[in-house]
Protein backbone atom coordinates (compact mmCIF):
# COMPACT_ATOMS: atom_id res chain seq x y z
CA UNK A 1 0.00 0.00 0.00
CA UNK A 2 2.70 2.32 0.35
CA UNK A 3 5.94 3.22 -1.78
CA UNK A 4 9.50 1.16 -0.91
CA UNK A 5 12.35 1.34 -2.13
CA UNK A 6 16.20 0.88 -0.77
CA UNK A 7 16.99 3.05 -4.01
CA UNK A 8 16.69 6.63 -1.95
CA UNK A 9 17.35 8.18 -5.42
CA UNK A 10 14.57 7.23 -6.74
CA UNK A 11 11.92 10.42 -7.19
CA UNK A 12 15.25 12.69 -6.90
CA UNK A 13 13.55 15.67 -8.41
CA UNK A 14 10.39 15.37 -6.16
CA UNK A 15 10.50 18.76 -3.86
CA UNK A 16 11.35 18.47 -0.21
CA UNK A 17 8.07 20.03 0.98
CA UNK A 18 8.90 19.93 4.93
CA UNK A 19 12.64 22.16 4.61
CA UNK A 20 13.51 22.67 8.18
CA UNK A 21 11.22 19.93 9.49
CA UNK A 22 12.09 17.08 7.46
CA UNK A 23 15.52 16.42 5.83
CA UNK A 24 14.36 13.84 2.92
CA UNK A 25 11.59 12.42 1.37
CA UNK A 26 12.40 8.62 2.22
CA UNK A 27 12.63 7.71 5.56
CA UNK A 28 14.39 4.60 6.52
CA UNK A 29 12.21 1.15 8.15
CA UNK A 30 14.76 -1.11 8.92
CA UNK A 31 16.66 -3.89 6.72
CA UNK A 32 17.77 -1.46 4.41
CA UNK A 33 14.20 -0.58 3.32
CA UNK A 34 12.74 3.03 3.05
CA UNK A 35 9.38 4.63 2.04
CA UNK A 36 8.53 7.51 0.37
CA UNK A 37 6.54 10.52 2.10
CA UNK A 38 6.32 14.40 0.55
CA UNK A 39 4.89 15.38 4.14
CA UNK A 40 5.78 14.00 7.67
CA UNK A 41 7.82 11.23 8.17
CA UNK A 42 4.76 9.60 9.95
CA UNK A 43 2.84 10.25 6.81
CA UNK A 44 3.78 8.04 3.91
CA UNK A 45 2.20 8.40 0.62
CA UNK A 46 0.16 5.88 -0.82
CA UNK A 47 0.83 4.15 -3.60
CA UNK A 48 -1.94 4.34 -6.63
CA UNK A 49 0.18 1.95 -8.45
CA UNK A 50 -1.38 -0.63 -6.52
CA UNK A 51 -5.12 -1.15 -7.72
CA UNK A 52 -6.01 -2.30 -4.53
CA UNK A 53 -5.36 1.01 -3.10
CA UNK A 54 -7.67 2.90 -5.57
CA UNK A 55 -10.27 0.24 -4.35
CA UNK A 56 -9.68 0.79 -0.44
CA UNK A 57 -9.63 5.22 -0.96
CA UNK A 58 -12.93 4.53 -2.51
CA UNK A 59 -14.39 2.09 0.11
CA UNK A 60 -13.17 5.48 2.18
CA UNK A 61 -15.26 7.49 0.55
CA UNK A 62 -18.33 5.27 -0.05
CA UNK A 63 -18.41 4.78 3.69
CA UNK A 64 -18.02 8.34 4.98
CA UNK A 65 -20.57 9.23 2.37
CA UNK A 66 -23.23 6.76 3.40
CA UNK A 67 -22.89 8.66 7.06
CA UNK A 68 -24.02 11.80 5.41
CA UNK A 69 -20.95 13.47 4.17
CA UNK A 70 -21.76 16.35 2.26
CA UNK A 71 -18.36 16.54 0.65
CA UNK A 72 -14.70 15.72 0.74
CA UNK A 73 -11.15 18.03 0.49
CA UNK A 74 -9.08 16.47 -1.72
CA UNK A 75 -6.03 17.08 0.48
CA UNK A 76 -2.63 18.00 -1.46
CA UNK A 77 -4.23 16.59 -4.90
CA UNK A 78 -1.05 17.49 -6.90
CA UNK A 79 1.24 15.04 -5.52
CA UNK A 80 -0.90 11.65 -5.61
CA UNK A 81 0.93 10.17 -8.21
CA UNK A 82 4.95 9.65 -9.23
CA UNK A 83 6.76 8.79 -11.85
CA UNK A 84 10.60 8.55 -12.10
CA UNK A 85 12.23 11.77 -14.04
CA UNK A 86 9.67 14.49 -13.16
CA UNK A 87 8.91 16.58 -10.23
CA UNK A 88 6.10 14.04 -9.47
CA UNK A 89 3.38 17.11 -9.41
CA UNK A 90 0.11 17.36 -11.30
CA UNK A 91 0.78 14.12 -13.52
CA UNK A 92 -1.50 13.24 -16.08
CA UNK A 93 -2.41 10.10 -14.12
CA UNK A 94 -3.52 11.93 -11.11
CA UNK A 95 -6.43 13.56 -13.33
CA UNK A 96 -7.51 9.79 -14.16
CA UNK A 97 -7.68 9.34 -10.27
CA UNK A 98 -9.68 11.98 -9.25
CA UNK A 99 -11.83 11.54 -12.53
CA UNK A 100 -12.38 7.82 -10.83
CA UNK A 101 -13.48 9.24 -7.47
CA UNK A 102 -15.39 11.66 -8.70
CA UNK A 103 -17.48 8.80 -10.91
CA UNK A 104 -17.49 7.04 -7.91
CA UNK A 105 -19.30 9.51 -5.75
CA UNK A 106 -22.15 10.59 -8.48
CA UNK A 107 -22.59 7.15 -8.99
CA UNK A 108 -23.95 6.70 -5.39
CA UNK A 109 -24.54 10.66 -4.25
CA UNK A 110 -24.66 12.76 -7.46
CA UNK A 111 -24.34 16.52 -5.11
CA UNK A 112 -21.96 15.01 -3.23
CA UNK A 113 -18.51 18.07 -2.95
CA UNK A 114 -15.04 17.05 -4.18
CA UNK A 115 -12.99 19.86 -3.43
CA UNK A 116 -9.49 20.33 -4.48
CA UNK A 117 -6.82 20.88 -2.18
CA UNK A 118 -3.57 22.01 -4.45
CA UNK A 119 -1.65 25.37 -3.58
CA UNK A 120 -0.60 25.65 -6.95
CA UNK A 121 -0.57 28.44 -10.16
CA UNK A 122 -4.55 28.61 -10.77
CA UNK A 123 -3.50 27.67 -14.25
CA UNK A 124 -2.55 24.13 -12.52
CA UNK A 125 -5.57 24.11 -10.29
CA UNK A 126 -8.10 24.75 -13.38
CA UNK A 127 -7.51 21.09 -14.97
CA UNK A 128 -8.34 19.72 -11.65
CA UNK A 129 -11.95 21.04 -12.32
CA UNK A 130 -11.75 19.08 -15.50
CA UNK A 131 -14.75 19.36 -17.64
CA UNK A 132 -17.60 19.02 -15.03
CA UNK A 133 -15.72 15.09 -14.12
CA UNK A 134 -12.47 16.04 -11.89
CA UNK A 135 -13.51 18.12 -8.57
CA UNK A 136 -16.37 20.90 -8.30
CA UNK A 137 -14.34 23.50 -6.60
CA UNK A 138 -10.45 24.45 -5.84
CA UNK A 139 -9.34 26.82 -3.01
CA UNK A 140 -7.53 29.55 -4.46
CA UNK A 141 -4.19 30.21 -2.79
CA UNK A 142 -2.75 32.80 -4.49
CA UNK A 143 -5.66 34.87 -3.55
CA UNK A 144 -5.25 34.62 -0.03
CA UNK A 145 -1.54 35.86 0.37
CA UNK A 146 -2.68 38.49 -1.98
CA UNK A 147 -5.39 39.92 0.19
CA UNK A 148 -2.59 40.30 3.07
CA UNK A 149 -0.37 41.88 0.27
CA UNK A 150 -2.59 44.64 -0.23
CA UNK A 151 -4.02 45.52 3.07
CA UNK A 152 0.17 46.09 4.22
CA UNK A 153 1.01 47.39 0.73
CA UNK A 154 -2.05 49.52 1.12
CA UNK A 155 -2.25 48.67 -2.75
CA UNK A 156 -5.15 47.24 -4.85
CA UNK A 157 -2.95 45.53 -7.64
CA UNK A 158 -2.34 42.34 -5.78
CA UNK A 159 -5.41 41.42 -5.80
CA UNK A 160 -6.51 42.94 -9.05
CA UNK A 161 -3.53 41.56 -10.64
CA UNK A 162 -4.14 38.08 -8.81
CA UNK A 163 -7.68 38.17 -10.45
CA UNK A 164 -6.75 39.02 -13.58
CA UNK A 165 -7.27 35.93 -17.09
CA UNK A 166 -3.80 36.39 -17.12
CA UNK A 167 -3.45 34.33 -13.82
CA UNK A 168 -6.76 33.21 -13.49
CA UNK A 169 -7.73 31.46 -16.12
CA UNK A 170 -11.94 31.38 -16.71
CA UNK A 171 -13.33 28.21 -14.53
CA UNK A 172 -16.49 26.01 -16.32
CA UNK A 173 -19.67 27.68 -15.10
CA UNK A 174 -20.62 24.58 -12.71
CA UNK A 175 -17.31 25.01 -10.91
CA UNK A 176 -16.44 27.42 -8.49
CA UNK A 177 -13.22 28.70 -6.18
CA UNK A 178 -13.07 28.71 -2.48
CA UNK A 179 -11.79 31.70 -1.21
CA UNK A 180 -10.16 32.19 2.36
CA UNK A 181 -8.04 34.19 5.07
CA UNK A 182 -6.84 31.19 6.98
CA UNK A 183 -7.05 27.59 7.42
CA UNK A 184 -5.35 25.07 9.68
CA UNK A 185 -2.09 25.12 7.52
CA UNK A 186 0.21 28.27 7.44
CA UNK A 187 -0.11 31.54 5.67
CA UNK A 188 1.48 29.59 2.55
CA UNK A 189 3.40 31.73 0.10
CA UNK A 190 4.70 28.40 -1.48
CA UNK A 191 4.48 28.66 -5.36
CA UNK A 192 2.06 31.24 -5.13
CA UNK A 193 3.81 34.88 -5.11
CA UNK A 194 4.31 36.82 -8.25
CA UNK A 195 8.27 37.05 -7.39
CA UNK A 196 10.26 36.14 -4.52
CA UNK A 197 9.93 39.98 -3.66
CA UNK A 198 6.35 39.27 -2.67
CA UNK A 199 7.10 36.27 -0.63
CA UNK A 200 9.80 38.69 1.56
CA UNK A 201 7.66 41.37 1.98
CA UNK A 202 4.84 39.09 3.13
CA UNK A 203 7.06 37.22 5.32
CA UNK A 204 8.07 40.11 6.81
CA UNK A 205 5.20 42.19 7.62
CA UNK A 206 3.16 39.16 8.90
CA UNK A 207 5.81 37.12 10.80
CA UNK A 208 5.59 39.00 13.85
CA UNK A 209 7.43 36.46 16.00
CA UNK A 210 9.99 34.79 15.04
CA UNK A 211 8.70 31.30 16.10
CA UNK A 212 5.53 31.49 13.99
CA UNK A 213 7.81 30.89 11.08
CA UNK A 214 7.46 27.81 8.77
CA UNK A 215 9.00 26.16 5.78
CA UNK A 216 12.18 28.55 6.75
CA UNK A 217 10.38 31.17 5.10
CA UNK A 218 7.75 30.11 3.35
CA UNK A 219 5.25 31.01 5.36
CA UNK A 220 3.80 32.09 8.40
CA UNK A 221 1.84 30.09 11.51
CA UNK A 222 -0.88 32.20 12.81
CA UNK A 223 -4.36 33.12 13.67
CA UNK A 224 -6.27 35.95 11.58
CA UNK A 225 -6.44 38.30 14.37
CA UNK A 226 -2.87 37.55 15.57
CA UNK A 227 -1.47 38.23 12.03
CA UNK A 228 -3.64 41.72 12.10
CA UNK A 229 -2.50 42.34 15.58
CA UNK A 230 -5.56 41.95 16.83
CA UNK A 231 -6.77 45.20 15.24
CA UNK A 232 -10.71 44.91 14.67
CA UNK A 233 -11.34 47.22 11.52
CA UNK A 234 -8.01 45.56 9.75
CA UNK A 235 -9.88 42.22 10.55
CA UNK A 236 -13.37 42.97 9.17
CA UNK A 237 -11.26 44.42 6.46
CA UNK A 238 -10.03 41.44 5.35
CA UNK A 239 -13.35 39.87 5.61
CA UNK A 240 -14.54 42.36 3.83
CA UNK A 241 -12.58 41.59 0.62
CA UNK A 242 -13.17 37.92 0.86
CA UNK A 243 -16.57 37.53 1.55
CA UNK A 244 -17.57 40.07 -1.56
CA UNK A 245 -14.60 38.47 -3.80
CA UNK A 246 -14.83 35.67 -6.45
CA UNK A 247 -16.00 32.70 -4.77
CA UNK A 248 -17.26 30.76 -1.71
CA UNK A 249 -15.63 31.83 1.17
CA UNK A 250 -14.45 29.36 3.54
CA UNK A 251 -14.14 31.04 7.53
CA UNK A 252 -11.96 28.84 9.85
CA UNK A 253 -13.15 27.59 12.94
CA UNK A 254 -12.20 30.38 15.76
CA UNK A 255 -11.62 32.83 13.47
CA UNK A 256 -15.40 33.88 13.40
CA UNK A 257 -14.25 35.09 17.34
CA UNK A 258 -11.08 36.15 16.39
CA UNK A 259 -9.35 32.77 18.23
CA UNK A 260 -5.51 33.69 18.84
CA UNK A 261 -2.88 31.16 18.47
CA UNK A 262 -2.67 28.55 21.15
CA UNK A 263 0.69 28.13 22.30
CA UNK A 264 0.00 25.62 24.79
CA UNK A 265 -1.49 23.00 21.92
CA UNK A 266 1.54 23.95 20.28
CA UNK A 267 3.51 22.39 22.87
CA UNK A 268 1.54 19.54 23.36
CA UNK A 269 1.88 18.42 20.08
CA UNK A 270 5.61 19.10 19.54
CA UNK A 271 5.74 16.53 22.67
CA UNK A 272 3.00 14.38 20.95
CA UNK A 273 4.71 13.99 17.64
CA UNK A 274 8.25 14.85 17.80
CA UNK A 275 7.93 17.70 15.08
CA UNK A 276 8.27 21.37 15.82
CA UNK A 277 5.42 22.35 13.17
CA UNK A 278 4.62 25.93 13.98
CA UNK A 279 1.38 25.16 12.06
CA UNK A 280 0.19 23.66 15.61
CA UNK A 281 -0.37 26.79 16.68
CA UNK A 282 -3.49 27.54 14.84
CA UNK A 283 -5.24 24.39 16.02
CA UNK A 284 -6.13 23.48 19.56
CA UNK A 285 -9.54 22.78 21.22
CA UNK A 286 -12.14 25.44 21.91
CA UNK A 287 -14.07 25.30 25.61
CA UNK A 288 -17.14 26.22 24.50
CA UNK A 289 -18.53 27.46 27.60
CA UNK A 290 -15.84 30.02 28.20
CA UNK A 291 -16.63 31.35 25.18
CA UNK A 292 -20.20 31.83 25.61
CA UNK A 293 -19.29 34.14 29.07
CA UNK A 294 -16.49 35.55 26.98
CA UNK A 295 -19.56 36.62 24.05
CA UNK A 296 -21.81 37.79 26.38
CA UNK A 297 -19.32 40.74 27.44
CA UNK A 298 -20.38 43.04 24.12
CA UNK A 299 -17.07 44.99 24.93
CA UNK A 300 -14.96 42.21 24.82
CA UNK A 301 -12.15 41.91 21.67
CA UNK A 302 -13.71 38.60 20.59
CA UNK A 303 -17.44 39.66 21.18
CA UNK A 304 -16.58 42.62 18.83
CA UNK A 305 -15.30 40.04 16.23
CA UNK A 306 -17.84 37.69 16.67
CA UNK A 307 -20.63 40.25 16.13
CA UNK A 308 -19.09 41.90 13.04
CA UNK A 309 -18.52 38.64 10.99
CA UNK A 310 -21.98 37.12 11.76
CA UNK A 311 -23.42 40.65 10.78
CA UNK A 312 -20.88 40.66 7.88
CA UNK A 313 -22.21 36.80 6.88
CA UNK A 314 -25.57 37.58 7.32
CA UNK A 315 -25.25 41.12 4.61
CA UNK A 316 -23.74 38.46 2.18
CA UNK A 317 -26.19 36.19 2.53
CA UNK A 318 -29.14 38.09 1.51
CA UNK A 319 -27.83 38.61 -1.91
CA UNK A 320 -26.61 36.04 -4.33
CA UNK A 321 -25.08 37.96 -6.52
CA UNK A 322 -22.14 37.70 -4.15
CA UNK A 323 -22.20 33.80 -5.27
CA UNK A 324 -22.62 33.80 -8.81
CA UNK A 325 -22.30 37.40 -10.27
CA UNK A 326 -19.64 38.54 -12.44
CA UNK A 327 -16.91 40.89 -10.77
CA UNK A 328 -15.81 43.91 -12.65
CA UNK A 329 -13.15 46.21 -11.14
CA UNK A 330 -13.18 49.82 -11.08
CA UNK A 331 -10.63 52.35 -11.62
CA UNK A 332 -9.56 53.75 -8.15
CA UNK A 333 -6.45 55.11 -6.45
CA UNK A 334 -4.43 52.59 -5.48
CA UNK A 335 -5.36 52.30 -1.76
CA UNK A 336 -8.92 52.06 -3.01
CA UNK A 337 -10.23 48.49 -4.16
CA UNK A 338 -13.72 48.83 -5.40
CA UNK A 339 -15.46 46.50 -7.86
CA UNK A 340 -19.13 45.82 -8.60
CA UNK A 341 -20.51 42.42 -8.49
CA UNK A 342 -23.09 41.93 -10.83
CA UNK A 343 -25.78 39.63 -12.30
CA UNK A 344 -29.42 40.03 -13.64
CA UNK A 345 -31.72 41.51 -11.27
CA UNK A 346 -28.51 42.29 -8.27
CA UNK A 347 -26.26 44.73 -8.53
CA UNK A 348 -23.96 45.58 -5.67
CA UNK A 349 -20.74 48.42 -5.28
CA UNK A 350 -18.25 47.21 -2.86
CA UNK A 351 -15.51 49.75 -1.80
CA UNK A 352 -12.45 49.07 0.45
CA UNK A 353 -10.16 51.26 1.25
CA UNK A 354 -6.82 49.53 1.75
CA UNK A 355 -5.00 52.42 3.32
CA UNK A 356 -4.05 53.55 7.23
CA UNK A 357 -5.48 57.07 6.23
CA UNK A 358 -9.08 58.57 5.24
CA UNK A 359 -9.44 58.38 1.62
CA UNK A 360 -11.94 59.49 -0.56
CA UNK A 361 -13.82 57.51 -3.97
CA UNK A 362 -15.65 58.83 -7.31
CA UNK A 363 -18.06 56.05 -7.82
CA UNK A 364 -19.63 56.12 -11.27
CA UNK A 365 -23.24 55.71 -9.96
CA UNK A 366 -24.26 59.61 -9.53
CA UNK A 367 -27.64 58.98 -10.88
CA UNK A 368 -28.49 55.70 -9.33
CA UNK A 369 -29.66 55.29 -5.45
CA UNK A 370 -27.23 53.64 -3.74
CA UNK A 371 -28.56 52.07 -0.84
CA UNK A 372 -25.95 50.66 2.28
CA UNK A 373 -25.99 47.25 2.58
CA UNK A 374 -23.55 47.11 5.45
CA UNK A 375 -19.97 48.99 6.19
CA UNK A 376 -17.39 49.74 8.89
CA UNK A 377 -16.28 53.04 8.83
CA UNK A 378 -18.11 54.50 6.54
CA UNK A 379 -18.81 58.22 6.70
CA UNK A 380 -22.49 58.79 5.85
CA UNK A 381 -22.43 61.92 3.92
CA UNK A 382 -24.05 62.14 0.65
CA UNK A 383 -22.51 59.81 -1.50
CA UNK A 384 -24.11 60.41 -4.51
CA UNK A 385 -20.62 60.98 -6.29
CA UNK A 386 -18.07 60.33 -3.89
CA UNK A 387 -17.77 58.12 -0.79
CA UNK A 388 -15.24 58.94 2.06
CA UNK A 389 -13.98 55.94 4.55
CA UNK A 390 -12.08 56.05 7.48
CA UNK A 391 -8.46 54.07 7.45
CA UNK A 392 -9.00 50.67 6.79
CA UNK A 393 -12.81 51.13 6.56
CA UNK A 394 -15.11 49.57 4.02
CA UNK A 395 -18.74 49.60 2.68
CA UNK A 396 -21.41 47.74 0.59
CA UNK A 397 -24.13 49.21 -1.44
CA UNK A 398 -26.43 47.84 -3.47
CA UNK A 399 -27.12 49.72 -6.95
CA UNK A 400 -30.61 50.66 -7.36
CA UNK A 401 -31.81 51.75 -10.78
Amino acid sequence: YFIWSKDTGLYSNARLLFKGIENSNWEPNGDGWYYFHRFFSFQPDWNYKNPEVLLAMSDNLLYWQKKSVDGFRADAIPYLWKEEGTTCENLPKTHIIVKFFRAVLDYVKPDTLLLAEACQRPREVVKYLGDGDECHAAYHFPLMPMMFKAIAAESRTPVVHTLSPEVTPPIPDNAQWFTFLRVHDELSLELVYVSEEDCKFIHEHYCHKPEWDFRVGEGVSARLSELMQRDPRKIALAYSLMLTLTGTPVVYYGDEFGKLNDKEYYKEQIKLTGKDDTRFLVRGRIDWQVLENVLKDKENFHSVIYTTIKNMLAARQSMKVFGRGETRFLGSPNEILAYVREMPGEKVLVVNNLSSEPQTFNHPFPDENLVVLHNEGFLMDDHREEIKLEPHGFVWFVVVS
